[in-house]
């Protein structure tokens, strides 16, 4: 027997589907062992569910993640609505072979994943609608009221008064821990206003969303957190450039992105000159986020990694792009 058979039932049973409609596939193949995930379908429709292990505090931030999200739908955000259970909860919290555990569903978003070599999936128009969307987010995010049942970590919580225990490795890395603490410095200056900071997505990659025609159709809120909005458009662009700069021809999409996605964004929510100059910033802040597990053993490190931490050094993101580059382009973006 699989092990999630009794959570299965249960599910079954909660959220009254069709066991038979259930199945298992490999989302992700590079996951050791691949990620599964588990769908069922319900009055047509298809959705996705979640069995995760989870104690107290998680379930209080699962639910306020959800709560977030609802929010996000009644207000016509094309996000993967969470489904509810028979007795109107968001989530079902039990226990299976002494283990906690949190179950979640959520409609599958349609469309279809992103792909550079398709111009249909890879365009102006799906960048402008990829920043618009973000900045419909924060606009929505700015009158959200959180309920007290719930909690939602913030970026001080996560990475200011307990960053040490996060990013103690890159102390082996004397110039890149120097560069991480000089950019926290900054950040805890930042104003932290409405117009500024708020609850964001924290993740919004080309991997979290599907594309519908030029629509695009949002998910994974796992990473949510409260933090200023250019975190979330750092993110975004860097793993848009990282993954999408260049298609298999060489065209070079870098200009048409970072262009596109902030007119999207600026035709939703106002940003002041002052934190559009900041965005590089947050882009080398991701950089650094995204690369600190290989810091924690040097005599692992490989000539690939290397070259990234020289680039972090240099203030250079990419082989061909520096921050410099990003920045002239962001100034130039017509507002």
């Amino acid at each position: 027997m699989e092990w999630y058979q009794d959570l299965l039932e249960l599910a079954a049973k909660e959220y009254n589907f069709d066991i038979n409609t259930f199945k298992v596939k490999e989302a992700f193949k590079w996951g050791n062992p691949p990620v599964e995930i588990f769908t069922f379908h319900k009055d047509g429709k298809k959705y996705i569910i979640d069995f995760e292990p989870g104690w107290l505090p998680q379930r209080r931030q699962t639910r306020a993640e959800l709560d977030f999200i609802c929010y996000l739908a009644e207000n016509n955000i094309s996000v993967a609505k969470p489904l509810k259970t028979i007795n109107n909860e968001l989530i079902i919290s039990t226990q299976n072979n002494g283990k906690d555990f949190n179950i979640t569903a959520f409609e599958m978003a349609s469309g279809r994943f992103w792909d550079k070599n398709d111009p249909d999936r890879w365009n102006n128009k799906i960048f402008f609608n990829w920043g618009k969307l973000m900045g419909d987010m924060h606009r929505l995010a700015k009158d959200y009221k959180r309920s007290d049942k719930y909690d939602i970590p913030d970026i001080f919580d996560r990475d200011y008064e307990g960053w040490g225990s996060a990013f103690d490795c890159l102390k082996k890395y004397s110039k890149i821990y120097k560069i991480t603490d000089e950019l926290l410095g900054e950040f805890i200056t930042f104003p932290r206003d409405r117009d500024s900071y708020g609850l964001i997505h924290c993740d919004m990659h080309q991997n979290n969303f599907h594309i519908d025609g030029d629509k695009i159709n949002l998910f994974d809120f796992g990473d949510n957190i409260y933090a200023w909005f250019v975190l979330d458009i750092g993110i975004a662009l860097f793993h848009a450039l990282w993954w999408g700069r260049k298609d298999d021809k060489g065209n070079d999409f870098t200009k048409a992105i970072i262009d596109n996605f902030l007119k999207g964004y600026l035709s939703a929510n106002h940003l002041s000159g002052f934190w559009l100059s900041k965005i590089p910033m947050f882009v080398k802040y991701r950089q650094i986020s995204c690369f600190v597990p290989w810091f924690f053993n040097p005599e692992d490190i490989n000539d690939s990694q290397r070259e990234w931490i020289y680039n972090i050094e240099n203030d250079i993101v990419f082989d061909d792009i520096d921050l410099k580059y990003i920045s002239n382009i962001i100034k130039s973006v017509e507002i």
